[in-house]
């Protein structure tokens, strides 16, 4: 198993670019966001070159993340602007192509706030995602069942 020591990569997937872009700052230190994917469809396209440790040949590529391609996710993160199904989905469709345990964490629609996001949005959604990343690397980061924050 890798080591914690270095920032976990992980895989960002949002709706929103600016959202992206400021979560994945809210992520660091403990964890690098190596690629925004802004699409379900994308999500489908990229998402095993990704987890596999390879570039994704991205057709829309954007600024957010590293693009250090060199260490494979242990995380996949998604926005709440993707349904609980479609996480579960991709999920289901990429079992087995990582050679260690990915963490899935998906947003609770249910959870939204109320009126609209302001600056400590980000960093509070960050903050949740930290919350249930660090409760799977606690107990040893072999589980693959999707968290919720």
């Amino acid at each position: 198993m890798s080591s914690f020591t270095q920032p976990v990569p992980v895989v960002a997937c949002g709706r929103i670019p600016a959202m992206g872009k400021s979560i994945s700052q809210h992520l660091l230190p403990e964890y690098e966001v190596i690629h925004f994917i802004l699409s379900y469809e994308a999500a489908e396209a990229e998402l095993p070159h990704l987890l596999a440790g390879r570039d994704p040949q991205s057709r829309s590529p954007n600024e957010i993340g590293t693009h250090d391609y060199s260490r494979p996710p242990r995380a996949v993160i998604f926005g709440r602007g993707y349904e609980p199904k479609q996480v579960e989905e991709l999920k289901q469709k990429f079992a087995g192509v990582t050679k260690e345990p990915v963490a899935w964490v998906r947003g609770n629609p249910a959870d939204l706030p109320a009126g609209a996001a302001g600056p400590e949005y980000a960093q509070n959604v960050a903050a949740d995602m930290k919350k249930v990343l660090k409760k799977w690397r606690d107990g040893g980061g072999k589980g693959e069942e999707i968290l919720v924050y």
